[in-house]
């Protein structure tokens, strides 16, 4: 479940059950992903998954860094973790495929 909560000029989503420190790590890897620094964004992720091992966006967003490193097995493994805790959530598995489809499976 998500909370929306409206600041300044951003808008924040808080998780349930994913703590506070996870979300701030998430939020940085995501802003800095979208600047195009790939590795400090994934260290980040890494960072929020290590803290939250449940976060599930923080596997996929991983697996998109990994992927656009071209990182494939690995990326892969990534959206697996991510199915693995919200099996409902279709952007991992979509991913996944698409990569397993150009690449085959590593493992």
């Amino acid at each position: 479940m998500q909370f929306v909560q409206k600041g300044i000029g951003v808008e924040w989503l808080y998780e349930k059950a994913i703590p506070i420190e996870a979300q701030y790590l998430y939020r940085k890897a995501r802003e800095l992903a979208e600047r195009g620094q790939i590795g400090p964004a994934l260290d980040y992720f890494r960072q929020a998954a290590v803290i939250a091992p449940r976060y599930s966006q923080a596997y996929y967003q991983m697996g998109n860094c990994l992927a656009r490193l071209g990182r494939f097995p690995e990326a892969i493994e990534k959206y697996r973790r991510a199915i693995q805790i919200d099996p409902s959530a279709p952007k991992p598995r979509e991913k996944m495929d698409c990569l397993l489809s150009k690449y085959g499976d590593p493992g």
